[in-house]
């Protein structure tokens, strides 16, 4: 079988180099052509043979993901990032050999893909659209996660540290928000419309989410909840275990909302344009809080997924 590897030489510790990569997967039996993604991967998109894996974090993986969807071709994921929520929301995990011969007996998976539509144009994602907390974690972590010394620990604990700091901190604000013209207006700490169950650093926000039912978990995080979560937080930055609360979630096809002026918002692991707010600080008119609106969908079974079971029937 003839595959096309993409593959993010610097994710994570890079302790699988493009070689043993390679080599596993020759030795099980395919037909290997490589291409980093850190070169002009799109290129390789014109002839991907019988499947393109992507070896790399939740940002490489989403990226190459969203290429493929509406494509005949499958796609296979070897996760090699500090999170890897998407490999784990696929069940790709465990030694790299067993996933890799997986691939080959179990049929491809349908997965949906996200749509979402605001200030900052259209955009695709695989992971969430979301506010307030999680997108405020992204906004604080490039620098104070990745390259701060004042925060100790592997990366994945440095998160969860920082997460505690954000969540002590948040203060619940008003949105406006719809799930399929039922409205859920209301102050919220976050909103968080998730094709996938997981969040941040592996936050299991939505842990009966199905990749491929056609609906969103829109997870509404209130201040009752604030330290119930933190509960959590804390019991994995100190013990590494801990129970997820019970949240409210909601499922549904189409979420409209209006975050909070000036509040951060993220889709997938990126931070995007949210809208202006008012220069003066006065109350925002109609017109202000409609340029701020933003419309989340699903292309539902968009993209194929070798090795996952398909609990929608294939």
């Amino acid at each position: 079988m003839r595959v096309t590897l993409f593959h993010n030489p610097e994710a994570g510790d890079a302790r699988l180099t493009a070689e043993q990569l390679s080599s596993i997967l020759s030795d099980v039996g395919y037909q290997v052509r490589y291409q980093s993604t850190k070169k002009d991967w799109r290129s390789a998109l014109d002839d991907l043979g019988e499947l393109a894996i992507v070896a790399g974090g939740d940002g490489t993986v989403a990226k190459v993901a969203k290429a493929l969807a509406e494509r005949e071709v499958p796609l296979a994921v070897v996760p090699l990032g500090t999170a890897n929520n998407i490999g784990k929301a696929l069940g790709a995990f465990g030694e790299v050999r067993t996933l890799v011969e997986r691939w080959r007996g179990t049929p491809a998976a349908a997965m949906d893909l996200g749509v979402a539509v605001g200030p900052f144009g259209e955009e695709r994602f695989v992971e969430a659209v979301g506010g307030g907390i999680f997108a405020e974690l992204i906004r604080r972590g490039r620098y104070e996660v990745e390259h701060s010394s004042a925060i100790v620990g592997r990366e994945t604990d440095r998160a969860l540290q920082l997460l505690r700091g954000i969540l002590e901190e948040a203060e619940a604000a008003d949105w406006q928000v719809s799930l399929d013209d039922y409205d859920l207006s209301g102050p919220y700490l976050a909103i968080e419309a998730m094709n996938i169950g997981f969040a941040g650093p592996n936050i299991p926000l939505a842990s009966d989410a199905d990749i491929g039912d056609g609906e969103l978990d829109v997870v509404l995080l209130r201040e009752e909840d604030r330290e119930r979560l933190l509960e959590y937080v804390v019991g994995r930055v100190e013990s590494a275990s801990a129970t997820m609360p019970s949240l409210d979630v909601r499922r549904g096809r189409h979420l409209r909302m209006v975050p909070p002026a000036g509040w951060p918002v993220r889709i997938d692991d990126e931070l995007v344009d949210g809208g202006p707010a008012p220069d003066d600080g006065s109350d925002e008119s109609p017109a202000e809080r409609d340029a701020r609106v933003i419309d989340v969908l699903l292309r539902p079974r968009a993209i194929r997924v070798a090795g996952v079971s398909d609990r929608n029937g294939g």
